[in-house]
């Protein structure tokens, strides 16, 4: 247990898609750090000289086309300041109802935001530059991803893109992306609309655990008084004296006979 500890102590865990196994994220060594930023420069050559468009390149066009300019900018202003605002009303909301209303609207909002925006980081994903910083990311994936043994997944990094289990490795991709910049797994999760509707959530099963409860003593009040009232039936039955069965009528028998 102490040498297991040692292992995955300082490692960050996360579960394989599949069959959940375990594997975790260790820090880059600086030969990793060279080699990804040397996959990047050869990654970023071979898409120029295939005739990718670089980043200012596709800022150029997305200009003349009209995508962004002014008008995106000032757009993107007001919904960021309107998600900001749906925010502050979902922070002071103080009821269930209110609580879950706002919260859907920041929902709206946020996603209204992420639209928009991606009308730039839309194209801007295939220049040169984003290409070859997929590189960076995929080689870094490939050194830093291990199991439970400190052990590499990947021997390298053309196992990686020849993985089998690419559901392991887009995973693996998507976390170790997280942590290079700094984010918790399960950052999605702590966004204000998302801990407000866990919230309500909880407080709706707390409800109905209580009303749960209040059935279940109900219930058993009811079934406590019919037992109490069945034996207060008994006792009084066996307490209660018996009435003798009427006998014949006198002179009824001497009458019978004479005849």
């Amino acid at each position: 247990m102490v040498e297991d500890k040692k292992v995955t102590e300082g490692r960050r865990v996360f579960n394989d898609p599949i069959d959940n196994t375990e594997y975790y994220i260790a820090a880059p060594t600086a030969d990793d750090v060279r080699g990804a930023d040397w996959q990047y420069s050869k990654t970023y050559t071979k898409s120029l000289i295939d005739g990718i468009t670089t980043s200012a390149e596709m800022m150029d066009i997305l200009m003349r086309r009209g995508v962004i300019g002014s008008e995106f900018e000032r757009r993107q202003k007001e919904l960021t300041d309107i998600l900001a605002t749906k925010i502050g009303e979902l922070n002071l909301a103080n009821d269930l109802d209110n609580k879950q209303v706002a919260a859907l609207d920041v929902a709206t909002a946020r996603e209204e935001l992420f639209n928009w925006n991606q009308r730039l980081n839309g194209p801007m994903s295939n220049t040169c530059e984003q290409i070859a910083d997929d590189a960076r990311l995929e080689y870094l994936t490939s050194c830093m991803v291990q199991n439970k043994e400190a052990e590499r997944v990947w021997q390298d990094y053309e196992e990686f893109l020849t993985a089998k289990n690419q559901a392991l490795a887009t995973r693996a991709r998507f976390e170790v992306m997280l942590y290079l910049q700094g984010l918790d797994s399960d950052f999605l999760e702590k966004t204000p609309e998302a801990q407000a509707i866990k919230e309500i959530e909880e407080e709706i099963q707390a409800k109905a655990e209580e009303a749960m409860a209040e059935l279940e003593r109900s219930r058993e009040e009811q079934e406590k008084a019919a037992a109490t009232k069945a034996e207060a039936d008994k006792a009084k039955s066996e307490t209660t004296p018996r009435k003798k069965k009427p006998g014949p009528k006198k002179g009824s028998r001497k009458k019978k006979s004479s005849e």
